[in-house]
């Protein structure tokens, strides 16, 4: 009997890590040139809060500096992150009810343009969710943004 329910306990939390993830559509592939030196426009329509956006921003703007590759101080592409979802549970909400409480998500459209001419180089679409009580939001929104930067620096999700 205590082996069944260790089972049945196991089974539900593989089931439920499944809902947890972060999925990134490809609309048009970018290439990286090594002399690309990028700089980000962020558009929150999403309303995410100030402490995600937080944290969002200083991930990205780690990431995107280790990619830099021009030797002048002028970006020549522009990473635009416009958030069109943002939906976060209280941790104390996670850790008490997880997956009955909801899921927390993040969706963002990515456009990567040429800054001198505005065309659109790539373009994808991310979509970050987590049902479960595993995990935090900060880790949810830096795996958001680690997505775009392996976008940019590979075109693969």
């Amino acid at each position: 009997m205590k082996l069944a329910k260790i089972g049945i306990v196991g089974l539900f939390i593989l089931l439920m890590t499944g809902c947890a993830g972060t999925k990134v559509i490809v609309q048009q592939d970018y290439a990286q040139n090594h002399s690309d030196k990028f700089e980000h426009k962020i558009i929150n329509q999403a309303k995410m809060n100030d402490k995600g956006m937080a944290v969002f921003k200083d991930r990205l703007d780690s990431q995107l500096s280790l990619l830099d590759g021009a030797q002048s101080d002028e970006a020549t592409r522009e990473v635009e992150v416009t958030f069109t979802y943002y939906r976060m549970r209280h941790g104390a909400t996670r850790a008490l009810f997880g997956a009955m409480a909801g899921t927390d998500n993040i969706t963002s459209t990515v456009i990567i343009r040429d800054r001198k001419g505005g065309k659109v180089l790539g373009k994808i679409k991310v979509v970050s969710k987590n049902a479960t009580a595993i995990g935090t939001t900060r880790g949810l929104i830096e795996d958001h943004a680690d997505k775009i930067i392996n976008f940019i620096r590979s075109s693969k999700s």
